[in-house]
């Protein structure tokens, strides 16, 4: 078909293309407005059946999977709508109430490792398993507040024998599992600084970020999807003190008295709930001291419940696994034993020392625990209303260099 055919040809069949291009044009704009309209729909019901879930669903409270209390509806006033505290109160409250909130983080996770991203909520996904929580900075300041109150209390209680007992995050100690790019500080630094700020003999400071370190590839020392250290790393730190404080004359001794029971091998710790990242589980022991059936007497003085153990099973059905050692944390425990020892000891502690009472019951006839972060007690008055000869700080760096409660303790 030569030129003029062509033009001829569609002179011809304009009538027809008009019609054709007009069929094919109101097609394609029912089609546009069916999808535009399921997509309506969908956000629609999105929208309105995820709020309406949310209102018919009653709010939770505290979280297992994160460990940690849920923010309640804020309070509606004209003073926090004109200062704006209530529409970001409410942004938390939805954030933290959200339906199927524990299934969409996990989503989320899963997302983002695909793409390769290795930090979800603060933690790191790093090598072999592990999950790391991120480093809290030591500040200069605040380490000379604590270094001068620790100073001052010591001074006032010189007949105490005093150990500080300081344990680095397990970034440090399984470094190598970090993610490629990430670079933390050093906290066997970070403690030594502390360390300098209280220089003092009388002060026993094991070197546990040396200690932990070195015997990392012997034994499992914390947890891959927690921030704790295992009972195997406080036994190892336990040993340390006690050969340091006279207890034993050496770890032979000490480990004919203990044994070790595994008591879970499902454990999802703190890391895995706050990341979304749920593959590993963790194997939970006890360190029990032999014989040890009705030898002490715990004393939860808050809730004035009395028992005959430090280990709290029931809390394995749970969430948080790491609550079977003495079933949490307290302001005050009292625990009384029947050991013909005549040492008693004051215990100053994060949620790290609960694992390592049992090993201490031994060795001490009273044992007080103390957590400055709920007692309300003056610790002057407890050291006057008992007879000690011992005293430690337990606490993970992360946790003291956040901390704003210790000093006030020692200051009251």
């Amino acid at each position: 078909m030569n030129t003029d055919d062509k033009e001829i040809f569609l002179e011809e069949n304009e009538e027809d293309n008009e019609e054709f291009y007009d069929f094919r044009y109101n097609s394609l704009k029912k089609k546009g407005a069916i999808v535009s309209l399921i997509m309506i729909w969908l956000f629609c019901f999105i929208i309105f059946g995820v709020a309406g879930l949310h209102f018919l669903t009653a709010d939770s409270d505290f979280s297992e999977s994160e460990n940690r209390v849920l923010a309640e509806f804020p309070r509606l006033s004209a003073a926090t709508v004109a200062d704006g505290s209530f529409m970001r109160d409410f942004e938390t409250y939805l954030t933290d109430q959200f339906p199927f909130r524990d299934g969409i983080i996990s989503l989320k996770t899963l997302t983002d490792r695909i793409v390769g991203k290795n930090e979800e909520n603060g933690v790191y996904i790093g090598k072999n398993g592990y999950l790391f929580d991120s480093q809290t900075p030591l500040d200069k300041s605040f380490a000379k507040k604590l270094g001068k109150a620790v100073l001052e209390f010591k001074n006032k209680h010189q007949d105490l024998e005093t150990a500080f007992l300081l344990v680095p995050n397990s970034s440090y100690v399984y470094s190598e599992y970090l993610p490629d790019y990430l670079e933390t500080d050093d906290q066997r630094w970070l403690i030594r600084a502390l360390h300098r700020q209280m220089e003092d003999d009388s002060i026993l400071w094991p070197a546990a970020a040396k200690i932990l370190k070195s015997n990392a590839d012997d034994a499992q020392l914390y947890y891959k999807t927690d921030h704790h250290w295992t009972t195997r790393g406080a036994y190892l730190m336990f040993k340390e003190t006690a050969l340091s404080w006279g207890l034993e004359k050496d770890e032979k001794s000490i480990d004919k008295k203990f044994e070790f029971y595994e008591v879970s091998n499902t454990f999802e710790g703190t890391l895995a709930s706050t990341s979304g990242v749920h593959d590993v589980r963790d194997t939970v022991e006890i360190c029990v001291p032999k014989k040890s059936e009705g030898t002490y007497v715990v004393n939860l003085e808050s809730s004035g419940e009395k028992t005959a153990s430090l280990f709290f099973k029931e809390k394995l059905k749970n969430k948080n696994h790491y609550e079977v050692f003495l079933g949490g944390n307290y302001d005050k425990v009292i625990i009384t034993t029947v050991s013909q020892s005549d040492r008693s000891l004051l215990l100053i502690k994060d949620s790290y020392a609960n694992c390592m009472i049992p090993m201490l019951t031994p060795y001490f006839n009273k044992i007080v625990v103390i957590d400055p972060r709920y007692l309300t007690d003056s610790l002057d008055s407890i050291i006057k209303e008992n007879d000690f000869t011992h005293m430690m700080y337990l606490y993970n760096a992360n946790t003291l260099f956040e901390d704003s409660s210790l000093i006030p303790c020692l200051e009251s």
